[in-house]
């Protein structure tokens, strides 16, 4: 029953030409609509929710979520290129740039000697003035010692290490797994502790085959789905 209601309500949603931001009926009007009982009504509305399919603000009612956005992987894209590829406005709030000694971890990554100089760079990402993705830099100091917080705010990092580091950049190689938001990150991404997150993590490659970057993303899952195609 619960799996035949969230179809039905999903049903509903094309059957009514629904759009993003228009609100549902409530739990009681969904039960005597689909002649279901409201507690089945509620579990398939918190799995549509978690599908990201809706979205429930309390005090006001239950709406039809913003599409998602699309990114694809296998392909050397910045967030900037990718969002205005979508149609979308991409924005950054540059949270700190600092230069530190690198961890053992972050320096194997970069195939630097532990402790060597490592730029860190921490942004939130915006689509449409909405946060979107929570993404930290770890770079080589010595190949994007140049760039300054001021250049990323209103250039994609990409732009700035071709365009200011003069670097030829030739790869990435990333993995994405499924986690949750621990209260700091809930916090500036505006979503709940405890909400679904994808996180990804990876290295970017210059064509002389140096690692400039190691980089991992956390996205919100309710605003993003990853894309592939091969052949």
């Amino acid at each position: 029953m619960y799996s035949q209601a969230k179809e039905a309500i999903a049903d509903y949603i094309d059957r009514e030409s629904l759009q993003p931001g228009d609100l549902l009926p409530s739990e009681r009007e969904l039960s005597e609509e689909l002649e279901i009982s409201r507690l089945t009504v509620r579990k398939a509305l918190d799995s549509l929710i978690r599908e990201g399919r809706i979205v429930r603000q309390p005090g006001k009612g239950t709406f039809v979520s913003q599409p998602k956005l699309e990114q694809r992987l296998l392909v050397l894209t910045s967030f900037t290129q990718a969002i205005q590829q979508e149609g979308h406005t991409p924005g950054t709030q540059v949270l700190k740039v600092e230069a530190l000694p690198g961890s053992t971890a972050v320096c194997t990554q970069l195939r630097l000697p532990a402790g060597a100089p490592v730029m860190k760079v921490s942004r939130l990402r915006l689509v449409d003035g909405l946060p979107f993705s929570l993404a930290t830099s770890h770079l080589r100091q010595d190949l994007a010692g140049l760039l300054t917080a001021q250049d990323l705010q209103t250039q994609s990092l990409y732009a700035v290490l071709r365009e200011k580091c003069g670097l030829e950049l030739a790869k990435t190689s990333a993995a994405v797994e499924a986690t949750v938001a621990e209260p700091y990150e809930a916090a500036l991404l505006q979503i709940d502790a405890g909400a679904p997150l994808f996180r990804m993590t990876g290295t970017l490659h210059t064509r002389a085959g140096e690692v400039v970057e190691y980089f991992h993303v956390l996205y919100r899952g309710d605003r993003l789905r990853f894309v592939t195609e091969s052949s």
